[in-house]
């Protein structure tokens, strides 16, 4: 016999499901990297229709709606159809999407730019927000300026609301430690020439990016000089708490990152992070700072620090090319965090506080 809260959850997945149907069909093809592009520039006010309405069915069903502000995918390996089942089955109404290039096809052609976002929005224009190329290893990482150059070019003619990752100091993922490989251990000074020049770009355009920056006391003053001389750059720094090596890290905390809130308002927050027990191996250290480990639950001065600035962070998940599978159990992550927050800001940081910095709107 199935538990009261069993029950309630396969109520809620039903609901979800059915009502965002209803809105969203299924998307008859599954392949992302066989489906033909859609037309660009893309048509973001016809969009938008499409994703309020889709938010509003969730959010009728009685599940709060969650745009997931940071996430990519391998255009080959993605099964459009599952994938968009397990979205309405976890109330997740958009993710927004930034298309990978693996290493083979980096190497075979140079590959610096992908329009897998455009096939993504024409199989599934419904639950998809578009995002430039991840800039990850190896296009981004190898070839830096190019790669900058391109995704420029791209995203003022294509009308890209976002732009994907840049990686500027990557560890290796704990995925990619298991597996042996270092290659992604990644350092590219964010106040370098082509930092400099994603920051003017960002300033100028107005189109936010996300930057994957690991948490050192080395790292912080370029990046608040950053934030400094490019006041109109949004800048959405991934992964909210996430420290893999305390003794590197003595400055960070929900108080300096409070400071860094109230000095730079272009900066942002994601909330893509493990749950309490999620360990990183290279360090030993349990690495997702925002939980208390003796109840599951969240700190109390991270959680302040949210119910003040509410607008400035941004739920996340996170999902890559190999864990695409791995929806349901972040986004239950993600609602366990948002639930422990104040019940006035649940709702700004699950979908508002996105909504309002890709469009500059309130939904």
């Amino acid at each position: 016999m199935k538990t009261g809260l069993a029950v309630f959850l396969t109520f809620v997945c039903l609901c979800s499901y059915s009502i965002a149907e209803e809105v969203c069909p299924l998307p008859a093809s599954v392949k992302i990297g066989e489906h033909p592009k859609a037309d660009v520039p893309f048509n973001l006010e016809a969009l938008k229709s499409k994703w309020r309405n889709r938010i509003t069915a969730i959010k009728a069903s009685g599940i709060l709606p969650v745009i997931d502000i940071e996430s990519s995918f391998n255009p080959g390996k993605m099964n459009a159809r599952d994938f968009a089942r397990q979205m309405d089955d976890n109330g997740a109404a958009l993710v927004a999407f930034s298309p990978q290039i693996g290493d083979g096809e980096y190497q075979k052609s140079k590959t610096l730019w992908s329009d897998a976002s455009r096939r993504a929005m024409n199989i599934d224009p419904c639950r998809y927000i578009p995002v430039t190329t991840a800039g990850i290893y190896p296009a981004w990482t190898e070839n830096p300026d190019e790669f900058l150059t391109a995704t420029i070019k791209k995203a003022g003619e294509d009308r890209y609301p976002l732009l994907g990752e840049f990686e500027f100091r990557h560890y290796v993922s704990p995925r990619q430690d298991k597996r042996g490989e270092t290659w992604r251990d990644v350092t590219i000074p964010l106040n370098s020439p082509v930092g400099v020049r994603l920051f003017e770009y960002a300033a100028t355009s107005g189109i936010p990016f996300e930057i994957h920056y690991e948490v050192e006391d080395a790292l912080l003053p370029p990046l608040e000089e950053m934030l400094s001389r490019y006041p109109k750059a949004k800048v959405i720094w991934c992964h909210l708490g996430q420290v893999r090596y305390a003794a590197r890290a003595k400055k960070y905390g929900p108080d300096y990152v409070r400071k860094l809130i109230e000095t730079y308002p272009n900066l942002y927050f994601d909330l893509a992070f493990g749950d309490g027990n999620s360990l990183y191996k290279p360090s030993g250290e349990y690495h997702a700072r925002v939980w208390e480990l003796s109840t599951g639950t969240v700190k109390k001065e991270w959680a302040a620090l949210i119910a003040d600035h509410p607008w400035r962070f941004l739920a996340a998940l996170d999902l890559g090319g190999d864990r695409m599978d791995d929806l349901p159990k972040d986004i239950r992550v993600l609602r366990k965090f948002i639930g422990d927050l104040p019940s006035n800001v649940q709702e700004i940081v699950a979908y508002k506080a996105a909504w309002k910095l890709l469009f500059n709107e309130e939904i």
